[in-house]
C-alpha cells in the first residue's frame, strides 16, 4: 500500500507537469502574436481577442476627447438643390402650408417671404401656439435650420405636429426653397474655414506660435503611438505569464525528482530489511 501511493503521487505529478504547457498556450494564445496573412500586422482588438478570453475593446488614438462632428449649414445652402427642396415641400409641407405669394393660410402660417421674418408675425394668422409665440428674433438661416430639424425639440410646447427634416441634405434643400421664395432674402451664411495643416506652421523661434505648434505635434505623436504602448504592455504581460508558467512546471519536475529520489531509497530501504 505504501508503495502504491507513492507511485500515484508520482502520477499525479507528471500529469499536472505534462498539462502545464498545454495550459500555459491556452492562457497566454503563446504564438501567432503577430500573425497576420502575408506577414501584415492584425489589428489590436483582433489580436487581444486571439489571446485572451475576455478583454476591453480599445479605440485607436488613445484616450482623448472625442470631438463632435459640426454641420456646416454655410456649406450644405452652397450646394443646396432648389429644385429638390420643391420636391420635398410639396411632399412633405404643403398640407399644412401654402408658399406661393398671397396664398391662404391652412392649419400653419402661408410661408412666403419667411426668410427674415419675425418669429409667428404674420398677422392673418390665428393659430401661433403660445411658445412659438413668446420667442423673439426672426426667422434666419440658422434658426430655420434648427426648427426644421426638430420642431418640437427647437420649440417646446409648439403645436406644429411634424417630426422635422432630420436628412441635413433635404434640410438644406427646402431652406434654399424657403430662400427663393422670399423677396431680397438674405445671403446664405459662409461656409466653416478648412481646416488646413498650415494652421500649425512652426513660427520663427521665440514666437508664441512655436510653442502652440510643438503642443500640437507632441499630441498627433501621442496617439499615433498610443496603440503601440498597449500592444506591449500586453506582450510583456503574455511574456511575463509564459515565464511564470515555465518556471512554476520547473518548481514542480524539481519535486517531482525529489519525491521519486526519496521513494527510491524508501522502496531500496524496505528491500533491505526483508
Amino acid at each position: 500500500m505504501f508503495v502504491n501511493k507513492i507511485m500515484g503521487a508520482l502520477l499525479a505529478v507528471a500529469l499536472v507537469i505534462l498539462a502545464l504547457p498545454t495550459l500555459s498556450n491556452i492562457v497566454f494564445g503563446k504564438g501567432g502574436h503577430h500573425g497576420g496573412h502575408h506577414g501584415e500586422e492584425k489589428p489590436i482588438n483582433e489580436r487581444a481577442s486571439e489571446t485572451f478570453a475576455y478583454y476591453v475593446p480599445l479605440t485607436p488614438g488613445g484616450s482623448g476627447p472625442i470631438e463632435e462632428e459640426v454641420f456646416d449649414l454655410g456649406a450644405a445652402l452652397a450646394s443646396a438643390s432648389v429644385e429638390d427642396g420643391a420636391a420635398s415641400f410639396k411632399s412633405k409641407c404643403s398640407s399644412c402650408h401654402t408658399i406661393e405669394d398671397g396664398g391662404d393660410n391652412k392649419q400653419g402660417p402661408n410661408l412666403h417671404n419667411i426668410v427674415g421674418r419675425g418669429k409667428a408675425s404674420k398677422a392673418d394668422f390665428g393659430g401661433y401656439s403660445g411658445a412659438l409665440a413668446a420667442m423673439d428674433g426672426s426667422w434666419t438661416y440658422e434658426n430655420l435650420n434648427g426648427f426644421l430639424a426638430n420642431p418640437k425639440g427647437y420649440v417646446s410646447g409648439t403645436a406644429m405636429n411634424f417630426i422635422g427634416l432630420r436628412r441635413d441634405g433635404e434640410r438644406a434643400d427646402v431652406i434654399a426653397y424657403l430662400a427663393s421664395e422670399t423677396a431680397g432674402a438674405a445671403p446664405f451664411p459662409e461656409p466653416l474655414p478648412e481646416e488646413t495643416e498650415a494652421a500649425c506652421e512652426p513660427a520663427a523661434e521665440g514666437e508664441e506660435g512655436a510653442e502652440a505648434c510643438v503642443v500640437e505635434t507632441a499630441g498627433e505623436a501621442e496617439a499615433e503611438n498610443s496603440e503601440a504602448g498597449v500592444v506591449e504592455v500586453i506582450e510583456g504581460a503574455v511574456e511575463d505569464g509564459g515565464a511564470a508558467v515555465e518556471e512554476a512546471a520547473g518548481d514542480a519536475e524539481d519535486t517531482m525528482n525529489n519525491m521519486v529520489d526519496e521513494a527510491s531509497d524508501a522502496v531500496d530501504g524496505m528491500t533491505d530489511e526483508e
